[in-house]
């Protein structure tokens, strides 16, 4: 895209310009910059991102709107009595992994599947076909902001390949941040075309560039907006977010960045390892905010040929949780990273098994870990005094 028509995207055009211009001056305001301060800077929104740009009197009406709508602001109560809220019922989208008005969170490592499990629940919830669970979803339209994914050789292929009717889908064509005027953007082409559910993935192409995401408040920064827009449109938004690389004692701490990302969320999902068989991913739920955790679904990828489409073939639930799962996953892992260094120690020569032992603990691996290692490297060892390890 050219820079032309990078700067025409960002237009704004039709009636609801100058409303556009008032809501941008009420902004400023809000801020706490003063009138001084805010009139240079509205007076350049209006020339340069309004179309046609806004003229004097177009000017002046939007500019004391805006700040009568602050004075206004300032007079309602920030707090209120409870008794006059009016109960209402948690609700879902897909029963009990994607709330409506909330956003959702998947982590999962690449390679696991995510993207795939997109295109499923995008397919069920076009058709309103029932989930992997046996949930029947509400029936509507997905809009996927996946910019990774070729629209023509990755998104729809797939879409097709998991039974989706595509005449209820679209996507971003032009990639951009989700900063003030991304949001707002997006909020438009969900007004415009309404949808039950938007996928994006992954979080980290549409965070701004200089966003800190170890930092609690810029974490929540990011994600506030888009959990309002979720409950200002009532519907529901799953982000898709990759695994952290060090290794943590519950599946809620297992994706990247501050924990205020999960935190905003109502729901958290992830997509990992079966705890046997390494051709297996398990679908599983780590956070439920208005229900309990749905079952863990094992699926395993099929399509995989020449000129085929990958897609997920479902086998069942199994007991273990999410947490059970990544504990598994930690202890493998651990076995595996053993059995790597036993290789190395064995590499050319054998070592007597005190010795072997010895130097596996000061690497901090447990006996119940240099164990199940031993078998995967293949170590041959004897037994009693003198007893020495070699590679078979």
């Amino acid at each position: 895209m050219s820079n032309n028509d990078e700067k025409a995207d960002l237009l704004i055009r039709g009636k609801g310009r100058l409303r556009e211009l008032q809501s941008f001056v009420a902004s400023l305001g809000a801020r706490g910059l003063s009138k001084e301060q805010s009139r240079p800077i509205a007076k350049a929104y209006g020339r340069t991102v309004l179309q046609p740009k806004a003229d004097d009197d177009e000017f002046a009406q939007a500019w004391k709107g805006a700040w009568a709508e602050l004075a206004d602001d300032e007079q309602e109560s920030h707090f209120d009595d409870l008794i006059v809220v009016e109960k209402k019922k948690a609700e879902f989208l897909l029963y009990p992994y994607l709330p409506r008005a909330a956003l959702t969170i998947m982590d999962g490592d690449p390679g696991m599947g995510k993207s795939l499990v997109t295109a499923q629940l995008g397919a069920n919830i076009t058709c309103g076909e029932r989930f992997a669970n046996g949930e029947k979803p509400r029936k509507g339209r997905v809009l996927y902001m996946s910019p990774e994914d070729e629209p023509d050789r990755i998104l729809r292929p797939r879409l097709e390949a998991h039974g989706a009717n595509i005449s209820k889908i679209r996507f971003m064509r032009n990639a951009f941040i989700l900063d003030e005027v991304g949001i707002e953007r997006l909020r438009r082409e969900l007004i415009e075309h309404p949808a039950e559910l938007a996928i994006i993935d992954p979080l980290t192409a549409f965070i701004p560039e200089h966003t800190n995401t170890h930092q609690a408040n810029e974490a929540r920064g990011f994600m506030r907006p888009l959990a309002m827009l979720a409950r200002d449109l009532d519907m529901s938004i799953l982000v898709v977010r990759h695994m952290r690389k060090a290794a943590t004692d519950s599946a809620i701490q297992a994706g990247q960045g501050s924990m205020d990302f999960i935190a905003s969320v109502r729901s958290g999902l992830v997509v990992m390892k079966h705890p046997v068989d390494p051709e297996t991913r398990v679908f599983a739920q780590s956070k439920a905010n208005y229900s309990r955790k749905g079952p863990s679904i094992t699926f395993e990828v099929v399509g995989f040929d020449e000129g085929s489409v990958p897609k997920i073939q479902w086998n069942g639930p199994i007991p273990q949780s999410a947490d059970d799962l990544l504990q598994n996953q930690k202890q493998v892992s651990a076995v595996e990273r053993c059995a790597e260094a036993i290789k190395d120690m064995l590499a050319g020569e054998g070592l007597a098994a005190r010795d072997a032992l010895d130097r596996l603990k000061a690497q901090g691996f447990s006996e119940r870990t240099i164990t199940d290692a031993k078998a995967l490297a293949g170590v041959k060892s004897g037994r009693g005094p003198g007893a020495a390890w070699t590679l078979k």
